[in-house]
């Protein structure tokens, strides 16, 4: 009994340290966990921190289990999620939990682990996250190792995902559904490693090119391992492509950053039949339908040193001789199927890659295909030897190759092709002796596509080649509704395909409808945009092409414009699209372009335009173009037409819409006639002024010129009628609806009602006054400054200021008035003194007159007296006589001067 008892407590103290010791350590691995992701790893770790912690399973060691952990990138690839697992699951040796300094990891196990792996155009990799030693946060203590060692005994996957995304080198993966099983002794420096590898969906694409589409894949063996070496040996190791096994054998080594490999596949089985599975749409139908007949020879190696500089050499052989298979989706058996193909590189210098396609042939519905090819040299001077020749019918092609949803190819094409020389021979203008003939018929081609708005078709086309040319005979397609033909011809066709020269083609291009709305995207715009044209992404221009096209278009449909009769010539080069003396009929009126539109920096493409249009309605002008609506909001208020010259250079923004605030343009505008109303800037001017005539403006043979800078349209000053009154304008409009223009208006004086009669009252006043006749202009120079938006305008004027003026014009009449009524009171005084004096001088001239007569007089009669009374004294009286006459003259005069000073006195 007290053995039992003993027992049974012993029995319950170890379960109840089975349960409660994975909790005692769980503190100490979380922390070990974001210790040494924080100290070795430039991005961030999450996980729920609900770690599940057990004994129990995994005893005698320690089960660790995580869940939704995450890595996610930081710059460059900023919340780019590297790695998910819905669960990672890991058993670590009990002992070293206990000791706390190094935790070794036994077993790892991930539950749909989801990576995705990139690398940019300029070779950063996501998965490049590793700290450099002077970024790592580090202690003395833990620099030595890590937290956490691998000495890994089991390896699981779960269901995960794998996408690779090259950039760099055009390339792209996708594996999904993959299950991975690795069983070995990683704590030993040499061990043996079993692996199993299965991938429900394999995809793999480099340069736009679909080698592998959701291919089944496998993939199981013996791997022998030095790890101190970095040496790998394949050892009974087979891999699959749907059905198609093949088996694997030889050496990979890592020394340092290199990677060294001599490995040799080839196939377990030479029937055909495992070849065809690599056709999608014959091996999603189980193949259970295939019947096939003819051999199989598949097989190639790798070999040499993989690095930053070097690739290693390879090979591939591909026979199939007197094949023939017969698939449901083909209406009859391909017959005679004869493939002999060689690619050889013997030491991984691109330069030394020889293709040899000896031989391709098939017979299928009586039409036979043969093609051959030889290239070599591709890097220094490109040489090619090539036939294909033989009928095709396209959809027996997508019944063999699965095109994706909503995909149709329908057509037939018969070739008659060869070339055969060196690129330099055609670089060098030497066309006789690169030797290329033939001709290419397309005929009742059909293209549909979910990323192509509208189905494409050829009715017909006929090109014969040269060395020199591409002779395009006749190309009549059409996309949805619009219809083109093309003839003309290629320069440099072969030259350009294999990425030497620039395509030049010089071609005639006639359409009696082009619809280019088929072509936009159904994608709702902004706002600020949607208004009056569909959402339309950047058309990036190609390279290394040149062609000039001779256009002849009857009817263009682009957004809401509908184009007529479009000629001129269009010249595309250095990814830009040049209009050459283009004309055309739009919305009523002539039009004439010239100009460009060009990408060269595809992010910020540009257009440079010169346009003249002749009698468009205004109307017409603002309700098609959203640019008219921003920097001339008004003109929906105006009714008329114009016509108009101007230049444009503007950047385009995603929409292909000219980036307002980048434009820049200048022109002019004609204007016969064009009448302006119910504008809330005409509406508030009239009320200040209140004179409601003022709300209607009109506009007769004016020509206003204007420019656009930063964003603003600046008209320089033109005359509009105003109710009946004629006003200079000038000023600006801004992409923010403000505007900022000023007016000169001679106003009558009548029309300021209250004012002018305060006017009239004064001058009344003063005529009165002063006993004049005073007046001032009928007309007055009236400035108006209109501000604010079209919307809720702001009007000043200088009326106050007017007003002014006029009181104090008036004043400084009525002053002018009484100075000269002052100056003339002034003259007549002095006129007055005048003349009494001039009457003064006259009355005495006379008095003094008298007084002498009456002297002389008095005078004769005296000396008669004398003379009577002196005869007889005559001697000497006549003496006495004359002097006593000559002392009374003298006395007399002087006597005369003094009563005329008297009478001269004021």
């Amino acid at each position: 009994m007290k053995f039992l008892k003993v027992f049974g407590i012993s029995l319950a103290v170890l379960i109840l340290l089975l349960v409660i010791t994975p909790f005692l350590f769980k503190g100490k691995i979380v922390s070990a966990v974001k210790t040494a992701t924080n100290q070795q790893l430039n991005a961030s770790l999450t996980f729920n921190e609900d770690i599940g912690l057990s004994l129990i399973s995994s005893f005698p060691n320690l089960s660790l289990t995580i869940n939704d952990i995450a890595l996610v990138n930081k710059e460059p690839f900023l919340g780019d999620t590297l790695f998910y697992a819905k669960e990672f699951s890991a058993v670590l040796d009990i002992m070293s939990v206990i000791k706390g300094e190094q935790i070794n990891v036994l077993k790892i196990l991930l539950d749909q682990p989801k990576i995705y792996t990139a690398i940019l155009k300029d070779g950063k990799a996501n998965w490049d996250i590793t700290l450099s030693d002077t970024s790592k946060a580090q202690t003395p203590e833990d620099t030595a190792s890590s937290a956490f060692s691998l000495k890994l005994r089991s390896l699981v996957v779960k269901d995960g995902s794998l996408v690779y995304n090259d950039e760099q080198s055009n390339m792209k993966a996708e594996l999904l559904h993959l299950n991975y099983e690795l069983e070995g002794d990683f704590s030993e420096t040499i061990m043996t490693m079993l692996s199993k590898l299965s991938i429900e969906s394999l995809t793999y694409e480099m340069d736009g090119i679909t080698y592998l589409n959701k291919t089944k894949a496998a993939m199981q063996g013996t791997l022998e391992a030095n790890l101190s070496q970095m040496q790998f040996a394949f050892k009974e190791h087979s891999f699959k492509l749907n059905a198609l096994e093949m088996a694997l054998d030889g050496t990979l080594a890592m020394p340092g950053e290199d990677m060294v490999m001599d490995l040799k596949w080839n196939v377990k089985q030479n029937d055909i039949a495992q070849f065809l599975s690599l056709i999608p749409a014959i091996y999603a139908s189980d193949m259970k339908d295939l019947q096939t007949k003819g051999k199989l020879t598949l097989n190639g190696f790798l070999k040499g040193t993989y690095n930053e500089t070097s690739m290693p050499g390879f090979g591939l052989n591909l026979s199939i001789d007197e094949g023939w298979f017969k698939y449901t989706a083909l209406p009859a058996p391909m017959e005679a199927l004869t493939v002999k193909l060689a690619i050889q590189n013997p030491d991984g210098e691109p330069d030394h890659t020889e293709i040899n396609l000896e031989k391709l042939h098939w017979l299928l519905q009586g039409d036979a295909f043969d093609a051959k090819l030889i290239a070599k040299t591709p890097i220094s001077d490109p040489y090619v030897d090539a036939l294909f020749a033989g009928k095709i019918n396209l959809a027996n092609m997508a019944a063999l190759v699965p095109l994706p949803a909503g995909t149709k190819l329908e057509g037939i094409l018969t070739a008659n092709l060869s070339a055969k020389g060196n690129m330099s021979t055609l670089d060098k203008g030497n066309y006789e002796a690169f030797d290329a003939k033939g001709n290419l018929l397309i005929q009742s081609f059909l293209y549909t596509a979910t990323d192509l708005p509208k189905p494409f078709k050829i009715n017909d086309a006929s090109l014969n080649f040269t060395p020199k040319q591409v002779l395009l005979n006749n190309f009549d397609a059409a996309i949805g509704n619009s219809d083109f033909k093309l003839n003309g011809a290629l320069e440099n066709f072969y030259a350009y395909y294999l990425g030497t020269a620039t395509l030049k083609g010089n071609l005639n291009l006639t359409s009696n409808l082009l619809d280019a709305n088929e072509w936009l995207s159904d994608e709702p715009e902004s706002a600020a945009t949607a208004e009056d044209t569909t959402a339309m992404s950047i058309v990036v221009l190609p390279e290394r092409i040149d062609f000039q096209f001779n256009s002849n278009i009857q009817k263009l449909l682009y957004t809401n414009l509908d184009i007529t009769n479009f000629k001129g010539g269009i010249h595309l080069a250095n990814q830009q699209l040049d209009f050459q003396n283009i004309a055309l009929n739009m919305l009523g009126s002539n039009m004439k372009m010239n100009g460009y539109y060009e990408t060269k920096n595809p992010m910020v493409p540009s257009v440079k335009i010169d346009f003249g249009i002749q009698n468009l309605d205004i109307q017409l002008a603002y309700k098609t173009f959203n640019t008219v609506k921003k920097l001339a909001p008004a003109a929906e208020h105006v009714s008329g037409k114009i016509s108009t010259e101007f230049s444009m250079n503007s950047t385009l923004n995603s929409n292909m819409q000219p980036n307002l605030n980048t434009l820049l343009a200048n022109g002019f505008i004609s204007i016969p006639q064009a009448a302006l109303g119910n504008v809330a800037a005409l509406n508030k001017i009239a009320d200040v002024l209140g004179k409601p005539a003022y709300k209607e403006l009109s506009v007769s043979n004016a020509k206003v010129n204007w420019k656009v800078v930063n964003g603003r349209v600046y008209t320089e000053p033109f005359n509009v009628k105003m109710g009946a009154q004629t006003i200079a304008l000038s000023g600006s409009t801004g992409l923010d609806q403000t505007i900022e223009y000023n007016g000169l208006i001679n106003i009558p004086r009548k029309d300021l009602g209250a004012a002018d009669a305060a006017i009239n009252e004064a001058i009344k006043q003063f005529n009165s006054a002063l006993g004049s006749d005073l007046s001032l202009n009928e007309t007055l120079p009236l400035v108006l400054n209109i501000g604010g938006t079209f919307t809720k305008p702001e009007i000043k004027t200088n009326l106050k200021d007017l007003l002014s003026n006029q009181a104090g014009s008036l004043k400084d009449k009525a002053l002018d008035e009484a100075k000269k009524k002052a100056k003339e009171l002034e003259a007549q005084a002095r006129a007055e003194a005048a003349k009494k004096l001039k009457e003064a001088e006259d009355k005495a001239l006379a008095e003094a007159q008298k007084l002498k007569s009456e002297a002389e007089a008095k005078l004769n009669a005296e000396k008669e007296k004398l003379r009577k009374e002196a005869e007889a004294k005559k001697k000497e009286a006549e003496t006495k006589a004359k002097a006593e006459a000559d002392k009374l003259k003298k006395q007399a005069e002087e006597e005369a001067k003094r009563k005329l000073k008297g009478l001269l006195k004021p």
